[in-house]
């Protein structure tokens, strides 16, 4: 017990020491989608379609991410830190069962300390260490190695309370990552490499991890972004090489590093070193080694099939087992596998640092920019804020998710113009529709309803004077090409049917029209309205949009749903290079109380084109 406490000791204080920036990494990314859950709830429906509604590529994560980031909002804000350690505390954790576990199937508490250190070190575990959104990629193994830990007592003692624990881990890890489905598959391993008796008590578990992974099937949206798409061809066995060299974990493409060379030797060092190791381990009949390449074959393999999707992010809880086999190579055959050992070590650790570095210094500038922000609406209450010089690490890090809609009151565009040197990737998203259009920038400036800021220099800074000439010079009459309702800047879009602007939305008529720029390249036309109960009771909204006069969607609420959202496709023969007329339809209408009540259709915030 002495051993493994020291083996903890020593594996945990280098993930602290390797790691402690992410400690202290703000938001990026997608956390502002999850962060911004909570402005979907309403009622008790509403939360529980936030906890177990399929989101994205129909992942159900009610533990890892719902839970997560709806809870610890609700306790610290937009405070980081607290989301920061309780994955760090998950991931030691991760580290102290690894380590026993490890011991339990060898008798060796040094395989055990050295597998952990072999897993920390590998840069598949940065973007996970840094990065909030990426909580499953430690949670996940959390259940993975407490349902490992509870099968080993099982068919060793064959304690039936363990066997009850394995149950619960297993079927609470679906609530961390879907990819559960696998458990089965290495309890299995566990079981037929070292009490094979028991193998037909398997059963029950590949049943519930087939009826899961049916049932999220069918739940799931159909994919139509090749990125996300399932290939079934032989291009799995060219995926699987590329992921077998990313698990060396030390030659990373995006990060240029020189001298090139001295980075590819050290890959090969640390490649040919482990699979001479593997081998040797296998030709002696290893069954740990074993053990861990199931682990790592059957984690990897559901991912296999996006082969347009490569990621290291994948890595995290495979590249484990095979820390198991080297491990076990470096303890029993310690004169051999020096030399890769340490190779792997430092260039990895090295790698995995960068990530980390990289990862902190971009959500640095996310959180300065947003403090700056949250600052200047302080200053201009009730102003649109115009960014102007924002960056690309700026654009993708931090607006593209829109954090503002987080802090009431908060109104961010980018100016006209502000998006053209901005690195494009449609399969994200599309910065233009943060551009505020030329005349209603201008108008807003003219009228002095906006401020244009420039982060540009790594602080937020008030560039309004300087901008003002230009705007009168560049900003001429153009349309947007998606229209926020609940800005007084984009008035001057709305025609007929609109009530005056409340609190971030404006109600429309029954019948409400507005005007929309061309509509180029989008491929939807989108909405975004809600309509509150009325009399304690929510009944069913119609939408019906028509563009240039041709309909092109229409919309139907659920009875006991306050929002009405979604996307639809364009009319094949929408003329894309004109303005667009919209006229929106709703029924029933509600009557306000009163002599002289208004009609109100539906509340409705951003309409337009993507």
């Amino acid at each position: 017990m002495k051993q493994t406490a020291a083996g903890f000791g020593l594996a945990s204080a280098l993930c602290l020491w390797l790691y402690w920036p992410g400690l202290i990494t703000w938001f990026a990314m997608d956390d502002f989608a999850w962060l911004g859950l909570r402005l979907s709830i309403y009622t008790w429906d509403d939360l529980a379609a936030a906890l177990f509604s399929p989101k994205a590529q129909g992942t159900i994560r009610p533990l890892s991410e719902r839970l997560y980031f709806l809870g610890l909002e609700w306790l610290f804000g937009l405070d980081a830190l607290p989301f920061r350690l309780v994955a760090f505390a998950v991931q030691l954790l991760n580290i102290w069962m690894v380590i026993r576990l490890v011991r339990k199937m060898t008798g060796s508490a040094a395989v055990g300390t050295v597998t952990a250190i072999f897993w920390i070190v590998n840069s598949a575990l940065a973007l996970a260490m840094s990065w909030t959104s990426a909580f499953n990629q430690i949670l996940w193994p959390c259940f993975l190695l407490a349902g490992c830990h509870a099968r080993w007592s099982w068919l060793t003692t064959g304690n039936r309370r363990a066997r009850w624990a394995e149950w619960a881990f297993f079927l609470l890890g679906f609530g961390a990552l879907e990819l559960q489905v696998v458990y089965p598959a290495i309890a299995a391993a566990m079981t037929l490499l070292y009490r094979r008796e028991r193998w037909r008590e398997l059963a029950p578990f590949f049943l519930v991890a087939a009826g899961y992974a049916g049932l999220n099937r069918m739940m799931a949206p159909v994919q139509t972004s090749p990125v996300y798409t399932l290939y079934w061809d032989t291009s799995v066995t060219t995926t699987i090489g590329a992921y077998l060299r990313m698990a060396t974990g030390i030659w990373r493409p995006d990060l240029i590093r020189e001298p090139v060379e001295w980075w590819l030797a050290a890959e090969w060092v640390a490649g040919l070193g482990f699979a001479i190791g593997l081998l040797y381990i296998l030709w002696r009949r290893e069954r740990f080694a074993v053990f861990g390449l199931v682990w790592f074959l059957a984690t990897l393999g559901p991912i296999l099939p996006l082969k347009n999707h490569l990621s290291d992010y994948y890595l995290t809880v495979p590249v484990l087992g095979l820390a198991m086999a080297a491990g076990a190579v470096a303890v029993r055959r310690p004169i051999g596998a020096i030399l890769p050992a340490a190779v792997y070590i430092l260039a990895s650790g090295l790698t995995a640092r960068q990530t980390v570095d990289y990862n902190f210094a971009r959500a640095e500038q996310g959180r300065i920019l947003f403090a700056g922000l949250q600052e200047a609406s302080t200053l201009h209450p009730g102003k649109l804020i115009l960014l102007t010089a924002v960056s690309s690490d700026q654009y993708w890090g931090t607006m593209n998710d829109n954090p503002f809609r987080l802090v009431e009151g908060l109104r961010v565009y980018l100016a006209p113009g502000g998006d053209e040197n901005i690195e494009k990737h449609p399969a994200l998203g599309d910065p233009a529709r943060f551009v505020l259009p030329g005349a209603a920038a201008l108008a807003s400036l003219e009228s002095g309803q906006a401020m244009v800021y420039s982060p540009a220099g790594g602080k937020l800074r008030n560039v309004t004077a300087l901008w003002m000439e230009l705007a009168r010079q560049r900003w001429g009459e153009q349309l947007s090409t998606e229209v926020d309702a609940g800005s007084a800047a984009m008035a001057g879009h709305l025609d007929k049917g609109w009530h005056e602007l409340e609190n971030g939305y404006r109600w429309s008529s029954g019948r409400a029209s507005l005007r929309l720029g061309a509509s180029g390249a989008a491929k939807e036309f989108t909405v975004d309205a809600f309509r509150p109960a009325e009399g304690g009771k929510r009944g069913k909204v119609i939408l019906r949009v028509l563009l240039n006069g041709v309909e092109a969607g229409r919309w139907e609420s659920a009875a006991d749903n306050s929002a009405l959202a979604g996307a639809v496709r364009l009319p094949p023969g929408l003329e894309r290079t004109k303005p667009v007329s919209v006229e929106l339809f709703i029924e029933p209408v509600l009557q306000e109380a009163g002599d002289g009540g208004r009609q109100l259709g539906l509340a409705f915030g951003k309409i337009g084109f993507r």
